[in-house]
């Protein structure tokens, strides 16, 4: 019998050819059959702009604190338990380059080393670049499982419009491979020259693109359009593999014959979200990038007036859907194990993306990041709210955005603790899922730094808790290090990355966030 599976193994996979993920489903059962447990996974999620102290606090500590306002979203969600709250991390040690706030502060929050300096990139000289690999491709290299066989990892973005062509905005994932470029300013004297950036792995826009580089591995040699059409007419990748399954269906063990058929049944789910959208009209505007903003240049160089905030259409509809298909992308992705490790962006922090009916006791229309230039002191925003006027008005706004993002992000979390991955796996369980952000607050100050973890229940991770650090401060690298023990599985995670060039002076993880799993 062992030698019949093995011929039958060794002719399925000479039958599918390319088809990398009819391989890895095949891998996956044989894992199953002999007992593998779940694979750990890593999600890196952001939102943008930073937070408003008073209404981002809880009150109170540990496992019992009262959460705020801007949290509320996760708490009537029910995520309370699989959730860490933090405040209070900066950026110390860390060198912006001469980059701007949201610019320098992506690559240095994402890959927690210096910014050498900020390429040339015809627009604003303010585009930070990353001086090292961000944590995402640093566990992949580390952390033995959570490499797959393929693709590898997947970077997603729902709305890359930026104020001056920054790619520093719109990018959280960076690889070890170094460019040398013209640079508008370097660290240090801020003079012109030339720097070695760590290459940015730029993120898909497009949920039907960043479908096909995923699931297009079922189906070797077709293009884009030619999957479009087959998810117009309702057809599947796995149609195109029908007689593998078939045959894939008598060579696996009996026990895992339900695993299959899980299998197909999460893969047509998120195909018939994307034939959905085609169906009402709404891929193309989907697959299609958004208009670029107004490059006015001013006599003062800046490359958008912000003082044109307003604008006449709202793009909350498009920015949830693309959101909620990218998510659901990556969340079938980790369920049939094609990868697991990604980021997830909801848009750069020199964003464009405009809400309406969330500016106080006006009909208007304003776009998120421009109208935040409008606070000008930190007081404003940092330490107490301000009697009232434009700058409480302006407030206001910011809050009900970052509520409405914190509301997206619970679902999609709550997409997470709802599944299940083929391994049998709770999958929010087996994933840590990082939520950070750029800039303390909008006047660009680098800390104190709010974030969130969610999930890893399965690898360590304590939720459940809130911890302030604003008066004693801790490394936004103390957050990548407070993960990476759920990975290795050790309570010193640094020694295993004494050949990053990621800043360790004084790093070390938070206390009481990870404890090793019975």
């Amino acid at each position: 019998m062992r030698r019949s599976y093995r011929l039958a193994r060794r002719s399925f996979l000479a039958a599918v050819g390319g088809a990398v993920g009819l391989r890895i489903l095949l891998r996956n059962l044989e894992a199953g059959a002999q007992g593998t447990p779940p694979p750990p996974r890593f999600l890196m999620t952001h939102w943008p702009v930073g937070t408003i102290k008073y209404h981002f606090l809880p009150t109170g500590s540990g496992s019992t604190y009262t959460t705020s306002r801007i949290l509320q979203p996760f708490e009537e969600a029910g995520l309370r338990e699989d959730m860490i709250v933090l405040y209070g991390l900066n950026c110390r040690g860390i060198d912006q380059g001469c980059g701007g706030g949201h610019e320098s502060g992506t690559p240095m929050v994402t890959t927690g080393t210096s910014v050498p300096g900020t390429r040339s990139n015809g627009g604003e000289a303010d585009d930070g670049v990353a001086g090292g690999p961000s944590f995402d491709q640093i566990f992949l290299k580390h952390v033995p499982a959570l490499k797959t066989d393929g693709l590898g990892y997947a970077n997603a973005i729902c709305d890359a419009r930026v104020d001056s062509q920054e790619t520093s905005t719109q990018c959280l994932s960076y690889g070890y491979t170094k460019n040398n470029i013209a640079a508008a300013r370097v660290a240090g004297g801020c003079g012109s020259g030339r720097i070695d950036e760590a290459v940015p792995l730029l993120p898909e826009l497009s949920p039907l693109q960043l479908y096909n580089q995923l699931f297009g591995s079922f189906m070797p040699g077709a293009d884009d359009e030619e999957l479009r059409r087959a998810l117009a007419m309702r057809k599947s990748v796995l149609d195109y593999s029908l007689d593998e399954f078939a045959y894939l269906r008598t060579v696996a063990p009996h026990d895992q014959l339900a695993k299959i058929e899980q299998h197909e049944t999460v893969v047509r789910k998120i195909e018939m979200q994307l034939a959905a959208q085609i169906e009402n009209g709404s891929g193309a505007a989907l697959c299609t990038p958004p208009a670029a903003p107004p490059n006015t240049v001013g006599e003062s160089g800046s490359m958008f007036n912000y003082n044109n905030e307003e604008t006449s259409q709202s793009d909350e509809g498009i920015h949830q859907q693309v959101g909620e298909l990218h998510a659901g992308i990556i969340r079938a992705a980790f369920q049939c194990d094609l990868i697991r490790v990604a980021t997830f962006q909801w848009s750069p922090g020199t964003n464009h993306v405009s809400f309406a009916n969330m500016y106080p006791n006006a009909n208007k229309i304003l776009m998120h990041h421009p109208l935040s230039h409008r606070i000008g002191s930190a007081a404003d925003t940092l330490e107490r709210p301000p009697s009232g006027g434009e700058a409480a008005d302006v407030i206001e706004f910011l809050v009900n955005v970052q509520t409405w993002y914190n509301a997206r992000t619970a679902e999609l979390i709550n997409s997470f603790k709802d599944a299940t991955d083929i391994h049998g796996g709770n999958l929010l369980d087996y994933t840590v899922i990082p939520y950070i952000t750029e800039v303390a607050e909008t006047t660009h100050r680098r800390d104190p730094l709010p974030a969130m973890i969610f999930g890893g229940r399965a690898l360590g991770m304590q939720g459940g808790q809130f911890q302030n650090f604003e008066s004693g401060g801790r490394s936004i690298n103390d957050l990548w290090m407070t993960i990476a023990q759920a990975y290795l599985g050790t309570s010193d995670p640094l020694p295993a990355f004494e050949d990053e060039v990621f800043f360790k002076e004084g790093v070390s993880p938070i206390e009481g966030l990870w404890s090793p799993p019975a």
